[in-house]
């Protein structure tokens, strides 16, 4: 196991909850972690996992989703950290080109960052949850994967719109604990169908819902628009932006997963 070292420092908060600025040191990168309070009680935690497209603005601040996410779990009484895996790595987007950060190499991310919240004296080390988002769905996926180890194992994952091919629809894919699948039935860019069959195929730790009309991206309040993606094989446009009915559907499945599994 890798040795993570820690630091952190204060920075101004985007609403009443705390925001801190952490170090989590992967084996010599200093990865940031955006921290979001929701108590200064002991409290389940959530570990969210950007995009392709990272998790800051073009002013270097945590971005829209960010920001409005970190909020919603904060309601929900959960603690969240926003893990940037770009940053300290010269990167601020592989989208069509995700070979610079892998999900496979994320996946170390995710270790440090469940190392370092099963420490802090807020958090209840037995109750810490994994979430991701496209690249950080297929990141998700991958950190859930058997044979990864924890310091602390979280107690479940959920992904939204994750690659599901790749490989990790291949039978030596164990999932080790509960996730959750949140997928567009409408999505070209990551294709629904390949982590249905994952569903298939563990019936006892995977689970999905596919929304009709549901983009990639659906649970965002942007409107749906094409989206150039230059890849190794050549461009293609794909589209992505929000669908109301899925957003809320989505959240509230969120929330009902998370809870059953944060007894």
């Amino acid at each position: 196991m890798r040795r993570f070292l820690l630091s952190s420092w204060l920075l101004f908060a985007p609403w009443a909850n705390a925001q801190v600025l952490l170090k989590i040191d992967n084996n010599g990168i200093q990865l940031d972690g955006y921290f979001y309070t929701a108590s200064s009680q002991k409290a389940p935690t959530i570990v969210a996992l950007h995009g392709c497209g990272g998790m800051l603005n073009p002013r270097g601040q945590p971005n829209l989703r960010t920001v409005a996410y970190a909020k919603f779990l904060n309601e929900q009484g959960w603690h969240v950290l926003f893990l940037d895996s770009f940053t300290a790595r010269g990167v601020k987007s592989v989208c069509g080109s995700g070979g610079n950060v892998p999900p496979s190499l994320r996946v170390t991310d995710v270790q440090a960052a469940v190392a370092y919240v099963a420490k802090r004296e807020e958090v209840d080390a037995q109750r810490i949850g994994i979430l991701g988002w496209s690249h950080g769905g297929s990141t998700t996926l991958l950190a859930n994967e058997k044979n990864v180890q924890y310091v602390v194992a979280p107690r479940a994952a959920l992904a939204f719109y994750p690659g599901c091919g790749d490989g990790l629809g291949r039978i030596n894919w164990q999932p080790a604990r509960p996730i959750l699948l949140q997928l567009g039935a409408a999505d070209d860019w990551t294709n629904a169908g390949f982590c249905q069959r994952l569903a298939v195929q563990w019936t006892e730790l995977v689970q999905q819902d596919t929304y009709a009309n549901a983009n990639h991206g659906f649970d965002s309040d942007a409107p749906v628009r094409p989206v150039l993606l230059k890849t190794p094989h050549g461009s293609k446009t794909v589209h992505a932006g929000g669908e109301p009915a899925a957003k809320a559907a989505s959240q509230a499945k969120l929330i009902a997963f998370f809870k059953e599994y944060f007894k």
